[in-house]
């Protein structure tokens, strides 16, 4: 009897030398925050060249000795700083120098609980996954969990020559780490070995800014349509793709949730078209942007734009009758439209007027057609101006100017284009507008001008449009 006794309790001593060293019993494990480098555990990093709370290191020995890992003192340009303020980088010495080529063993020591709040062990694998980003000089060659190697698992290591990985520890370089198997209960220990050549080695551990789901996470589908939202875990949804949460059940257990959301397109089209005024399509008879939705069966709806020009009738303006000089030829121009026929059968958009007489123009654009005229009296040549001029360099109305033989006093031109901002200035009547502005063509089309002059003492004033033709 007695002997049974004693192969019982010989049986249960490993088990209850596993629960003695898990503190508590059950219990949630530390944050992925809680490994990063050179933390003070208040929210900042701890001064530069002093000793690390957690990480400790050793070189070309896993086995150790191990000594306190050194927060490194100032950094070349092309280290990356951590987002977290908590975070920065460790190595052997503040400076972090050596000779040579050798491997780094960082370790950094802790303790799980027996189990988590659902009743598992931390001995099974996916209890506890770890998400980390590490930045090295010169590059990671191994991840440890409790003397075991990771690469196989994680995929992105070892690199074919870890001491030259052709790296400059950039946001770009980061290599980020799932660690979900190999934990215990207990005691564990999780080692980064570096692989760093002359003459400075250096390490930076911080928590993963976007996190990979465990590979025991539920997936969930779900779709919605365009334009509209899907709220998950906090975050109004409108894009495909997967999102991950971590939600605690209500017994405290907690639950990983992928979510697979697909975001169905609308069936629909755009319409870009223009009508005559009076006309209508769809109901709509003014210019502007429509946008109609209409149900389709099994599938989103679907939404039809319709973008609508209304055409009102042309509106041709040759300007006021005019007094042309002996010698002298004005261009005439009634605006912009699709089709022209003069008096003299041109359809060109302007004609040059050399003598007196009457001058009409028909106009049409897509919906009608209109008519304008203007006289051309002979006369002594007055204070007048072309109502258009094509500055094309024919040597041919080039350029915009008055019309006139007659001696001025404070002559004084301005010109300006549709947005009201001065183009031309001039206070010369031999200087005239050649249609540029600050060296640079000018469109074609309308612009204002003002001018003011003295007559017998008399400070006079006129204004009016004139339309550059290219």
């Amino acid at each position: 009897m007695l002997s049974k006794l004693l192969l019982l309790i010989i049986a249960l001593l490993p088990a209850a030398g596993i629960l003695a060293q898990c503190n508590p019993r059950t219990g949630t494990p530390p944050e992925a925050g809680f490994f990063q480098s050179a933390r003070n555990g208040f929210g900042y990093d701890l001064p530069k060249g002093s000793e690390d709370l957690n990480w400790k290191v050793s070189m070309d020995s896993i086995k150790g000795p191990y000594k306190p890992a050194v927060v490194m003192g100032e950094l070349a340009s092309v280290y990356y700083r951590s987002k977290y303020p908590d975070c920065y980088w460790i190595s052997v010495s503040e400076t972090g120098e050596h000779g040579g080529s050798h491997y780094f063993y960082f370790k950094f020591d802790f303790v799980l609980p027996c189990f988590n709040n659902c009743g598992i062990s931390y001995n099974t694998a996916n209890t506890f996954c770890l998400n980390l980003e590490l930045y090295t000089d010169n590059s990671v060659s191994e991840v440890y969990v409790n003397g075991k190697p990771q690469s196989t698992r994680l995929g992105n290591m070892p690199l074919p020559n870890p001491f030259s990985p052709g790296i400059n520890h950039t946001q770009s370089t980061v290599q980020q780490v799932q660690l979900c198997s190999d934990w215990v209960a207990g005691e564990n220990s999780l080692i980064i070995e570096v692989a760093s050549s002359a003459t400075v080695v250096g390490l930076l551990v911080q928590k993963a800014v976007t996190p990979k789901p465990p590979p025991s996470s539920d997936t969930i589908p779900a779709a919605i349509c365009s334009g509209e939202t899907y709220l998950f875990a906090g975050q109004t949804l409108t894009q495909s793709g997967y999102y991950y949460n971590n939600f605690t059940t209500p017994g405290g257990c907690d639950s990983s949730v992928i979510l697979d959301l697909f975001v169905r397109p609308r069936a629909g089209s755009r319409i870009d078209t223009s009508i005559c005024f009076g006309q209508s399509v769809y109901g709509y008879a003014q210019t502007g942007l429509y946008t109609d939705t209409f149900d389709v069966a099994g599938n989103c709806d679907s939404i039809r734009i319709l973008n609508l020009v209304v055409n009102g009738p042309p509106q041709p303006d040759l300007g006021p009758d005019i007094l042309i000089c002996e010698g002298d030829s004005i261009l005439i121009s009634p605006g912009i439209f699709d089709n022209y026929l003069w008096q003299n059968g041109s359809s060109s958009p302007a004609i040059y007027v050399s003598r007196p007489g009457t001058y009409s123009v028909t106009v049409t654009n897509a919906c009608t057609s209109a008519s304008d005229q203007i006289t051309v009296r002979a006369g002594v040549c007055d204070l007048e101006f072309p109502n258009a001029f094509t500055p094309n360099d024919d040597g041919l109305n080039d350029f915009f100017g008055i019309l006139t033989s007659k001696q001025l006093t404070e002559y004084h031109l301005q010109v300006y284009n549709r947005l009201g901002e001065k183009v031309f200035e001039s206070y010369s009547v031999n200087e005239k507008w050649n249609g540029t502005f600050k060296n640079k063509n000018q469109a074609a089309g309308n612009y204002s001008w003002y001018f003011t002059y003295r007559e017998n003492g008399k400070l006079m004033g006129k204004k009016g449009v004139v339309m550059l033709i290219r």
